[in-house]
């Protein structure tokens, strides 16, 4: 029998099993096998709840009716502050459609380049949270204000902004019942507070705090969410982050005991 041909010891097994996973790490593989998993997940449940229109409706009056119940239902007030400025919807609608994905993954980049053990702890946040949303979604199907029949309210999006609009309906990002918990606002305010916390500049900690305030009002001025959307978007994204704290604790031993440790 050839050397090629013979079969590793049980003590060589780890030794190749850890430069097979420290070779894929540096070439990418492990972040395209997450990504890809998190958009077969998000197939899935998006499936099941995307024909669910009554019932998004029924929820979308409920929440309507605890906002009332609290006192925060200003909604339809607050997007009154921008109708009569064409300019304002259009930064607002600007900031709703770019200032998501487009920067979230701008930023994930600037991560990745310049504060990796940072990086790696926030994509599992946003892992974690996405999944916690995910989970929501097919619980509890909600409609956006723009939504709501008879609500009163203008979708921003489709009437002064169809390239943005109809980018946004092809995504294969976007739910029309996935309003609570708003992910637009939580994982802006998640990964401002991480910006703010790791940035050496003070231009970039001015965007930290000044990108999660313009997200909330673009959420709700353009008729894509709730206020307490907003605060679940909060509760779930930084949920996530507890989630990705556990997850960087243990990792370690972990890994040492399929010893795939660096």
């Amino acid at each position: 029998m050839t050397a090629a041909n013979r079969p590793l010891s049980q003590t060589q097994v780890p030794t190749v099993l850890g430069r097979a996973w420290h070779l894929t790490r540096r070439a990418g593989v492990h972040e395209a096998v997450i990504v890809v998993a998190a958009f077969l997940v998000y197939f899935y449940v998006r499936g099941m709840v995307v024909d669910r229109a009554g019932q998004a409706m029924v929820n979308a009056f409920d929440l309507i009716a605890l906002e009332r119940q609290l006192g925060i239902y200003h909604e339809l007030e607050m997007q009154s502050w921008i109708l009569d400025s064409y300019a304002a919807i259009k930064v607002m609608n600007w900031i709703y459609f770019w200032g998501h994905m487009p920067l979230v993954i701008g930023f994930a980049v600037w991560l990745y380049a310049w504060h990796r053990p940072t990086y790696t702890l926030v994509r599992n946040a946003f892992l974690a949270s996405g999944a916690i949303g995910v989970v929501i979604y097919a619980l509890y199907p909600v409609a956006p204000p723009r939504l709501v029949p008879f609500g009163g309210y203008v979708d921003t999006m489709a009437i002064f902004d169809r390239v943005g609009y109809n980018a946004q309906e092809v995504s294969a990002f976007v739910n029309p019942f996935a309003a609570v918990p708003s992910l637009h606002f939580g994982w802006s305010l998640l990964l401002g507070a991480v910006i703010v916390k790791v940035a050496n500049h003070h231009a970039l900690r001015v965007v930290g705090v000044a990108w999660p305030i313009a997200m909330f009002f673009a959420v709700v001025l353009t008729g894509n969410h709730f206020i307490l959307d907003a605060v679940a978007g909060a509760i779930v994204s930084f949920a996530g982050l507890g989630i990705a704290y556990a997850i960087h604790r243990a990792r370690p031993a972990l890994l040492t005991r399929l010893g795939l440790a660096p």
